[in-house]
């Protein structure tokens, strides 16, 4: 079965099924709540995302950055320089064969000797980051076959510095991953219940 992903709707398909999204499962089970987002905050984190992509393959133009983006990219440059990751992937969607969903999880670096997946985040700290990079945790090993030993959020903030999120430890990453599975249990019975 194909699997792709449309950029134009930032859907995910798996022949002509369209699959769920770990954000979207969070969001209407309640876990997450996204009801404060603005549109140019998002639209801000997809800029923050593609530009520390290029800060990534070293193709950013920092002259030509917008200077809103700026503080965030420099958070990033810093992180990097700092914690010197080796990047093993990059926004990559993909699904789950089994449970099917879908989700793009940032990146999956080798840092300080251990495979790790940070979330990035340019917006307030949301509690459901720890579920959401639990499951993309999980993503990633069925996926692709990387075992990441720990998942944390990378805080970059509109001052130029950033914060890392105490890490998720293995054990605590399988709860987690339990409960977003429990909540996509509940989300699909209510569908099929409607």
């Amino acid at each position: 079965m194909p699997f792709e992903y449309r950029n134009a709707d930032h859907s995910y398909w798996l022949d002509d099924r369209r699959l769920e999204t770990v954000t979207e499962i969070l969001e209407r089970s309640g876990i997450a709540d996204y009801r404060f987002s603005n549109e140019d905050a998002m639209l801000r984190g997809t800029y923050v995302h593609r530009a520390t992509e290029m800060i990534d393959r070293g193709t950013l133009d920092w002259a030509a950055l917008d200077p809103v983006l700026v503080p965030y990219c420099e958070a990033y440059q810093r992180f990097v320089e700092d914690k010197r990751p080796v990047i093993l992937m990059s926004e990559k969607p993909m699904y789950h064969p089994q449970y099917l969903f879908a989700g793009t999880p940032d990146r999956v670096m080798e840092m300080d000797g251990d495979i790790i997946l940070p979330d990035l985040k340019s917006g307030a700290p949301n509690r459901a980051t720890v579920i959401q990079t639990s499951t993309y945790r999980e993503l990633v090993e069925v996926s692709e076959g990387i075992k990441c030993r720990k998942c944390f959020s990378l805080h970059l903030k509109d001052t130029g510095k950033y914060q890392l999120s105490a890490p998720v430890s293995l054990m605590d990453a399988k709860r987690y991953f339990n409960i977003f599975l429990a909540a996509l249990t509940v989300e699909r019975y209510k569908k099929e219940a409607a």
